[in-house]
């Protein structure tokens, strides 16, 4: 164990201290920290998935062995077997003729040594008088021995001039015949009979014939020289001529059988589809490491940059996590026993989409296509198919309002999977190619089964990481709720107010680009804390009298307060998602019951302790519950307006406005100046259509009469 050094003292001694676990635990819970562990266990849990073909143990087959078993293909694979398309290959250029050019040169060449033989004879007849003795023999049989065989010297020397001149002549023609039709490099024997033919077909003497015959075929040379550079170039043309001999697998294919010798064939066969490679294959371990390091820094890097609202929440990370690692991870497993592109991966996407947006989606959908592209053996068309298919799967649930909407999602995933697959499998092929019905028809398959996990799984992920959908936030807006239902039973007024501002609300959230559905459910439960004395509240003080008439300000202020922790005390019974009850807590943030608190102050005469007066908070802490704050208290204040004029509305509409900014209520959310005129501008829009100018009837003058003495109450 190493010694401790000086600068790790004050660290371990705060990390072993009393409150060291404390420290640790901070640690542990640092948004950074989490982020780095997710990202680590992603990389690990794709890499052990990737390195399963390489992890494993395989059979140690050579060639030549028996098989101990029969080995069955796991999935359909084409590959190329070389070593028969090289075979064919130079077959194809040992067949490619060569390229020969001719010599003129050679031809004329040729004649000359004709010439010059017969040249040199007359000489020696001339210089060498008869009888031709042994030394000059030897020497004239020296001069001409480029011409003429030694043996033949003394023959031609017997001949006449007139012989002489019959002879050159022949084996002039005849070499000029055979020349003319080309002699090329190892055909000088072939064309030696050809000379012979010509001279003996002459009829001549066989005296002239043979000096005729031998001048003529020592005069012979190749006149046809080979061109090497254009024969290979042809040799070449006819190797690229032979296409590749591509070998098909087919899923569930015996390979070989048990007890069948094991050849060359069957071990390409083998190694395409994975069963031969060794055990522990580092190289490829430590190359899916390094892909799916890259694969998850990518999303990393896409979701700091583009989806911070995911990136700051780790949980939200580990649930995008666990959809990618379980999606590779069922392909792996489903590409054993079904076609590789039976495989739900838009699944994943849909529900990415659904619960965060399609950007994302798009994201993850560039990973899995990656990872599903490995899995399958580097197919790139399975990591096209997935790729266009997962895209689809995250564009085709924007406008979601049921759970049957991911049904037809999944629909148009299947067509856009049918027509990616027969892009892919039309090229290079015939239009007819017959296994293009059976993949587009997996296709459509994969398609209509990723709607289907997508509709069991999505319940499951909005309870388990508390998220909110459009389809669950529809159905919490279904009145059949029990919250609701009792809303509407007990508390009236209260419900009746909660639709209003919801109609507030919606409109101005969807003026400033805020999540308008998100908005009007919240409203439906913002008040739902009332229910615990609903007649307490103005708006349901129908026909009874105002308990707060009798109480204490003070008490009263506290009375009105509870409501917020009684609603949030509902909404954990019945389980409402937390953006929802962000929704009961925020809507008055830390405002004071101002009613109360002047009417403390005029009793009291003194100085009143203001917090008692103001609700617990926290003030709004996004745009869409500061937007219900606001839609709140206008509501309020406009319906206690005795002649709700647009110009009126407008000026309590600004001055409310006005009071919750200088009150500090809209500080901890994002709302700017401008976002705060189109929702002055929203309120105005929907008030004005609500109270319309109208015949005043005398009955509801005096209704009118009584709610201005009747001062609402800012709640």
């Amino acid at each position: 164990m190493r010694r401790m050094r000086k600068a790790d003292g004050p660290k371990a001694a705060r990390l072993f201290a009393p409150g060291g676990s404390r420290s640790l635990l901070s640690w542990v819970r640092s948004s950074s920290v989490q982020k780095v562990v997710i990202g680590g266990l992603t990389i690990l849990a794709l890499s052990a998935i990737l390195s399963v073909p390489s992890l494993s143990s395989r059979l140690d087959l050579r060639e030549g062995r028996v098989s101990p078993r029969d080995l069955e293909s796991p999935r359909t694979v084409e590959f190329v077997d070389w070593g028969r398309t090289m075979a064919k290959r130079q077959e194809a250029a040992s067949k490619v003729q060569p390229v020969y050019l001719p010599s003129p040169g050679e031809t004329q060449e040729a004649k000359q040594a004709v010439v010059q033989a017969f040249a040199a004879l007359r000489r020696m007849k001339e210089e060498v008088p008869a009888p031709l003795n042994r030394e000059e023999l030897e020497r004239w049989r020296a001069t001409l021995s480029p011409f003429l065989p030694e043996a033949l010297v003394e023959h031609a020397y017997l001949l006449s001039p007139e012989e002489l001149r019959s002879a050159e002549l022949l084996a002039s023609t005849a070499v000029q015949q055979v020349m003319g039709g080309g002699v090329r490099e190892g055909d000088l024997e072939e064309a030696r009979r050809k000379v012979q033919a010509i001279v003996a077909a002459s009829g001549q003497p066989d005296r002239i014939l043979t000096l005729a015959t031998a001048v003529a075929q020592q005069a012979l040379r190749p006149n046809l020289l080979r061109d090497e550079e254009e024969t290979r170039r042809q040799q070449r043309r006819a190797m690229e001529a032979v296409p590749p001999v591509v070998v098909r697998v087919l899923r569930g294919e015996v390979i070989v059988r048990r007890g069948e010798v094991v050849t060359r064939d069957h071990l390409l066969k083998l190694s395409a589809v994975g069963l031969t490679q060794p055990s522990g294959d580092l190289l490829s371990v430590a190359g899916n490491i390094l892909l799916s390091t890259l694969l998850v820094a990518f999303a990393a890097f896409s979701f700091a940059r583009s989806h911070e609202e995911v990136w700051r929440q780790s949980k939200l990370l580990l649930l995008v996590s666990l959809l990618t690692i379980v999606t590779v991870l069922a392909a792996r497993l489903v590409m054993v026993r079904f076609h590789p592109y039976f495989m739900p991966t838009a699944a994943a996407t849909m529900l990415l989409a659904i619960l965060f947006n399609p950007g994302l989606a798009v994201v993850v959908a560039i990973v899995l296509a990656f990872a599903l592209g490995v899995v399958a053996g580097w197919d790139l068309q399975l990591g096209f198919v997935t790729v266009v298919g997962a895209v689809a799967g995250a564009y085709a649930i924007r406008h979601l309002h049921r759970r049957i909407d991911l049904a037809y999602a999944g629909l148009k995933v299947g067509v856009a999977n049918m027509l990616a697959i027969a892009a892919v499998e039309l090229i290079g092929h015939d239009p007819f190619y017959p296994d293009i019905v059976i993949k587009t028809t997996f296709g459509m398959a994969n398609g209509l089964v990723s709607g289907l996990v997508a509709i069991g799984l999505l319940p499951y992920l909005e309870s388990l990481f508390g998220l909110l959908t459009p389809i669950k936030l529809l159905e919490l807006a279904n009145p059949g709720h029990p919250l609701l239902r009792r809303l509407q039973l007990e508390a009236p007024g209260t419900y009746h107010h909660s639709i209003m501002v919801g109609n507030l609300a919606e409109a101005a959230a969807e003026a400033i680009g805020a999540n308008a559905l998100l908005v009007r459910v919240g409203t439906y439960y913002h008040d739902i804390g009332k229910l615990r004395r609903p007649a307490f509240f103005i708006e349901n003080q129908i026909g009874i009298e105002n308990p707060h008439d009798r109480m204490n300000p003070s008490l009263s202020a506290l009375t009105i307060s509870a409501h917020v922790r009684d609603g949030l005390q509902y909404a954990r019974e019945h389980r409402l998602p937390e953006r929802i009850a962000a929704f009961i807590t925020e809507h008055h943030g830390t405002s004071r019951i101002s009613y109360f608190y002047h009417l403390a102050m005029e009793r009291e005469e003194g100085a009143v302790e203001e917090g008692i007066f103001r609700y617990e908070g926290p003030k709004p802490q996004s745009k869409e519950t500061a937007v219900v704050m606001l839609a709140d208290a206008v509501e309020a204040s406009v319906r206690s307006l005795s002649r709700p004029t647009p110009d009126r509305i407008e000026q309590v509409i600004r001055r409310i406005v006005k009071e919750k900014l200088e009150d500090g209520q809209l500080d901890e959310c994002d709302l700017t100046l401008k976002e705060l005129e189109h929702i002055v501008q929203a309120f105005l829009r929907v008030l004005t259509g609500i109270y319309h100018p109208r015949i005043e009837y005398p009955e509801e003058r005096e209704v009118r009469g009584q709610q201005e003495k009747r001062i609402s109450k800012i709640m």
